[in-house]
């Protein structure tokens, strides 16, 4: 149960991060209007997110394939 926690406050402090780097792009990005700024800084935070997951789950399938090989032999 304990671990689940954490993961739930990591989710939490993860949509809070988004929601700072979309305040920030939408400050940054002043050609464009706030909203369409703010919606491109979201998105871009998204694609870091779903990028680095995909990475640490790739990382720990390997890691479990690793492991099963060494034990079979």
């Amino acid at each position: 149960m304990k671990k689940i926690w954490q993961f739930v406050l990591a989710g939490i402090a993860v949509a809070i991060g988004g929601l700072f780097v979309s305040e920030l792009a939408g400050k940054w990005f002043n050609g464009m209007d706030y909203g369409s700024a703010c919606i491109l800084g979201i998105c871009l935070y998204l694609c870091v997110v779903v990028v680095s997951c995909t990475g640490i789950l790739f990382t720990k399938l390997e890691q479990n394939a690793n492991e099963r090989k060494d034990r079979e032999e």
